[in-house]
């Protein structure tokens, strides 16, 4: 156990030092993310917005015949579940090649191994802020509306990059040693995409089967989404998975940085 949360704050320590050059990592990997296309960083916007239309008008116009969730529209009801959901799946798609990817900075002696996990998490972060902006542009402007709980949203924003890092962290690392989990993680996006409450409420499952959907700790950040803008719930209502999800996350993150740290002298060999 101490051996891990060394290596976490190792981990830690390495990015808060090259805090600066990780952002310029992180911009320049956003260049190249959109680099060759006529619309550019403009995608970011757009490729949500197909995707929610399309489950808009299948479930809303076609399954549920145009019926509101939860006294709210089910076109807002959806967006504000499945913002976090887009950084979620990005950050599944790329932290299994990252190390790959960025394997001639690895072989640099003096590249801060370290930081590439956290650039990877970091500049599709940047498309979250600019989506979360649009979305409260979209609540603010529908009639719908937008209150105090919008407070605690840079909250559920940093469960959610924490969560993620922690992500990045350990497949980046898994995926260094075998490829399988990078083709794994691609193929388990759907499925994790269904099995979280995000097109359908948790509420609508059998209690037993509720609580294990609950274990999800995604589920946690897209209820988390919801309180803020349709819901009007604070994190602090619900102690008790909220004290679970850090309680995850606290050893996911030492399960991970354990597991890079341990590994981090053999990826230049490996990769």
């Amino acid at each position: 156990m101490f051996t891990a949360f060394k290596a976490l704050c190792s981990m830690v320590s390495v990015n808060i030092q090259f805090a600066g050059q990780t952002l310029s990592m992180a911009a320049l990997e956003l260049r190249k993310r959109y680099s060759g296309s006529t619309i550019g960083v403009l995608w970011a916007v757009v490729r949500p917005a197909v995707f929610i239309s399309v489950y808009w008008f299948g479930i809303q116009l076609g399954i549920r015949g145009n019926r509101p969730m939860d006294e709210a529209p089910f076109i807002l009801w959806l967006l504000a579940g499945i913002l976090p959901w887009f950084f979620v799946a990005d950050v599944l798609s790329s932290c299994g090649h990252a190390l790959v990817s960025n394997r001639h900075l690895i072989t640099k002696a003096v590249f801060p191994v370290s930081t590439i996990p956290t650039f990877t998490v970091l500049h599709l972060f940047f498309v979250h802020l600019a989506l979360a902006v649009v979305t409260v542009a979209v609540f603010a402007f529908s009639g719908f509306g937008v209150g105090v709980y919008l407070l605690q949203l840079p909250y559920y924003m940093l469960c959610l990059f924490a969560m993620m890092w922690a992500v990045s962290v350990f497949f980046s690392a898994c995926s260094a040693v075998s490829r399988d989990f990078e083709h794994m993680l691609k193929s388990a996006i759907q499925v994790f995409f269904w099995i979280t409450p995000i097109l359908w409420k948790a509420d609508m499952i059998p209690a037993g089967l509720r609580f294990v959907i609950r274990l999800n700790p995604v589920a946690y950040i897209v209820d988390g989404y919801r309180n803020v803008f349709i819901y009007e719930r604070w994190f602090f209502e619900n102690l008790k998975w909220t004290a679970y999800f850090w309680a995850f996350l606290l050893v996911f993150l030492l399960t991970g940085a354990h597991l890079f740290k341990r590994l981090e002298k053999e990826f230049a060999d490996i990769l």
